[in-house]
């Protein structure tokens, strides 16, 4: 009986496993048919559309797809949405594209401003997708989920296991306690180094944001 219930058990975990490889398969096979270079955009999805941030997400992507930056997102609403629909808005006939990679089963589905769009079965093969191939980050106030990327991102450079690329945390007042928590405890019981600072920029200047991942992208470009 072990025998089978063990043989039974590993059948389904490798019937799984080959699942997952599929799915982030199909998704890097859609994503290298895009728009090149991406920038991922995180942040809370409950955030409302009336939010100053989900403005900014909104104005920032505008300006990336000018520039021909493609928009990276979960798909979501709060700041997914308005990062996409910011995306869709170019005025001067930019290339990038509105992308939204989605998780089956959420209550919030598709936002309705993505214009290339699939869903996978699992948060991490989505987030793997989502942090592989961007040029930059940027992190816009949020929960749980936007605390996971941004963590996983950062101890992915950390550790030297993903290219260094500029992380930027957009909302100084937000950020705060975050960075207090840092600063007051984390450093000092030296579980984070103080270099490990240098690795996100915290900011509300907006046109600031914009000019450190264009720059990072514009070296993308040229090697792509």
């Amino acid at each position: 009986m072990k025998f089978f219930s063990r043989l039974g058990m590993s059948l389904a975990m490798f019937f799984r496993s080959f699942r997952v490889l599929w799915q982030v398969v199909r998704g890097v096979w859609r994503l290298s048919k895009l728009q090149k270079p991406f920038i991922s955009i995180f942040g809370g999805a409950r955030l409302s559309q009336e939010s100053i941030y989900a403005a900014k997400a909104n104005k920032l992507s505008q300006r990336l797809v000018d520039n021909d930056i493609s928009v990276l997102t979960g798909g979501g609403t709060g700041v997914m949405y308005a990062a996409n629909c910011g995306a869709t808005k170019s005025k001067n006939g930019g290339k990038g594209k509105s992308i939204g990679i989605g998780v089956k089963d959420l209550a919030d589905g598709r936002n309705a401003c993505v214009q290339e769009y699939f869903e996978l079965d699992y948060f991490f093969a989505r987030k793997w997708l989502l942090t592989r191939y961007s040029t930059a980050f940027v992190v816009f106030p949020g929960g749980f989920g936007t605390m996971d990327e941004l963590s996983e991102v950062l101890t992915l450079i950390q550790t030297k296991k993903l290219d260094r690329v500029p992380i930027v945390l957009v909302g100084t007042e937000y950020w705060k306690p975050f960075m207090k928590w840092i600063t007051d405890e984390a450093i000092i019981h030296e579980l984070i180094s103080k270099k490990d600072l240098e690795l996100f920029t915290v900011s509300d200047d907006m046109e600031e944001i914009f000019c450190l991942v264009r720059d990072t992208c514009d070296i993308a470009k040229e090697k792509i």
